[in-house]
This record gives C-alpha cells, sequence and structure tokens, in this order.
C-alpha cells in the first residue's frame, strides 16, 4: 500500500493540464488589478493613511515587511502595484515562471497585509493555487520559458512531475466541501430552499430587478437544492479523479465510475452554476477563479488531442 501510495505521487505527465490551470490563474489575476487600478483604488488600498490610504499600516505591529523596506509614500504602493502587475503578466506568458510565481506570491501577500478586510477568500484561492504552480513543471508548456528552451511554446512534451496536478483537485474538493458546510441557514435546508432567490432579489449582488422571478421560485428552490446537494457531494471529485488516474487497477466500483463519467458530470454542473450565477449575480472574478482550477482535473492526453495540427513539437 505504502509503494503505491508513493509510486502516486511520484508519477510523470504531460505538463499541459498545470499549464493551463497557470495560464488561467494568471489572466484572473491580471483582470482583477486592471480593474482595481482602473477605479482608482491603489492608493486607497494599498498606501498608508498618511500617503492617501485608508488603512492605519504603519501603526499595526508589525508594520509590514513592505513599508519597513521603502519608505511609507504614495509612490511605495504605486511601485508594489507595478510589480505585482508585472510579476503577474510574467507569470501568465511563463516567463521565468517560477521565479515570476513565487515574487508574485510574496507581493501579493504584502499587499493583502495593507487592508485585510479587503482580502477576499478568492484572493487567498489564487495565492495558493500560484505557490502550487510555481512548485510545479506548469512553465515548461504553453510559456515562454519553453519557447526559449525547445523552440516551440508547447514544449518537447518531455515528462514532468504531476504531484502538483493532484493538489489542486484537493484544492478544489476542500473549497465546495467547506462551502457545502457553511450553508446552514434554514434558506439553503428543506423545505425552505430559497437561497438563491434571496440573492437574486438582494440588490448588493443581483445584477438586476427582475419582478418576473417570484414566478419563478419553484425552480430557483431546484436550483438551490441542486447546489447544496453539488457542495456536499463534493469528495466525489476526488474518488472520481482517484479512479480516473489509477483506472488501469482492478474493481467494480472503479470501473463503474470511470464508464459513468463522474468526473465530467460533477465537473460539467460545476461550470454551468458558475457560469450561471455570473450572469444573474455581482460575484467579481470568484466564479472564473474557481473555473480556471478545472484543468487541472483533466488529464493531458486530452489537451494533447486538441493541440492545432500546426503546433507540432519541435524534432528532438
Amino acid at each position: 500500500m505504502i509503494r503505491g501510495w508513493v509510486a502516486y505521487w511520484a508519477r510523470t505527465e504531460a505538463p499541459t493540464s498545470l499549464a493551463l490551470v497557470r495560464l488561467l490563474i494568471g489572466l484572473v489575476i491580471l483582470f482583477d488589478l486592471l480593474v482595481l487600478a482602473g477605479n482608482g483604488l491603489v492608493l486607497p488600498l494599498f498606501a498608508p493613511r498618511e500617503a492617501g490610504g485608508i488603512s492605519v499600516i504603519l501603526n499595526r505591529d508589525p508594520v509590514p515587511e513592505l513599508y519597513r523596506w521603502l519608505p511609507a509614500t504614495a509612490a511605495t504602493a504605486r511601485l508594489a502595484f507595478g510589480l505585482a502587475l508585472g510579476l503577474a503578466l510574467a507569470f501568465t506568458v511563463g516567463l521565468f515562471t517560477r521565479l515570476s510565481g513565487l515574487l508574485l506570491v510574496l507581493l501579493l501577500a504584502q499587499l493583502a497585509l495593507m487592508v485585510p478586510p479587503a482580502d477576499r477568500g478568492v484572493d487567498m484561492l489564487l495565492r495558493n493555487a500560484v505557490l502550487l504552480l510555481s512548485l510545479s513543471p506548469c512553465g515548461q508548456a504553453l510559456s515562454l520559458d519553453a519557447w526559449r528552451r525547445t523552440g516551440s511554446p508547447w514544449g518537447d512534451g518531455r515528462p514532468a512531475p504531476a504531484w502538483a496536478r493532484s493538489l489542486l483537485v484537493v484544492q478544489l474538493t476542500l473549497l465546495y466541501s467547506g462551502a457545502g458546510m457553511l450553508k446552514l441557514a434554514s434558506s439553503w435546508l428543506p423545505p425552505d430552499w430559497s437561497a438563491l432567490w434571496v440573492a437574486l432579489r438582494d440588490p448588493a449582488y443581483a445584477r438586476g430587478d427582475w419582478p418576473w422571478l417570484d414566478r419563478l421560485f419553484p425552480l430557483t428552490q431546484a436550483a438551490t437544492a441542486i447546489t447544496w446537494l453539488w457542495e456536499w457531494g463534493a469528495p466525489l471529485i476526488l474518488l472520481a479523479f482517484w479512479y480516473r488516474q489509477t483506472a488501469e487497477r482492478p474493481g467494480r466500483l472503479r470501473a463503474a465510475f470511470n464508464r459513468a463519467r463522474v468526473l465530467e458530470l460533477y465537473l460539467g454542473l460545476g461550470a454551468l452554476f458558475h457560469l450561471g450565477t455570473h450572469l444573474g449575480l455581482n460575484l467579481g472574478i470568484f466564479p472564473f477563479a474557481v473555473l480556471a482550477l478545472y484543468p487541472a482535473a483533466v488529464a493531458p492526453s486530452f489537451w494533447e488531442r486538441l493541440r492545432p495540427p500546426l503546433a507540432a513539437r519541435p524534432s528532438p
């Protein structure tokens, strides 16, 4: 058993799935930073109150390292934000991927310390994902690093450690499981099942005022129930992923899961859920940050089959 466990975590595969997660996560971070800058929030969020911010950063114990090493000025806040933007771009396109990813995590963590209440759960999710990806071979495909090394942005297809892909799926499972465990209000439970209807009627979240929504109350109840059951069923992701990764082993349950495509069905329902809530609710980058993790659950061979014919590997 121990040998099998060690062998599982020592597996190698093409780094395509990890590269796709890196690309999507980087785009989400870039978009979020650009929206923040476009709304004029760089100084209010990241500068000390003495330099135009809203937080008493310099009165904290300890003071964040950024303002212990550099002057507590608006210029420092702009510099830190500009570096974060540049590192996010470098990580997205896969330029010095490991270094840019690790520095991006550290800098984003520093910026989060400026106004802790503004550090959203999705920000922590993204930082965790970038840290995992930075320690993985995600820069060996779909990157400028791969292009410089092999002459093709797809890389040379050399097998790379696969452990990070499994850990990203674990992170996705924990996210959904935790969300399900927190849904204990009566609006999420039978016989009420009114949570989605309440959210769609809340002016703080709803994208519009829809008077016809009341006539669809039973439909929103069904959607609430499906969402609740879907999140409580999140451990199915790990089980289905494990069965898919070990499809060569015997077992009726494993064969049944793979034959029924439980993993694809669960993730397909998740994609519909996130896209649907995005259309009806103002949830910021959250739906797309979570969806960016989905390629980790897909074997690299699937993406290889979708590769454009012209994107051939370089000759050895």
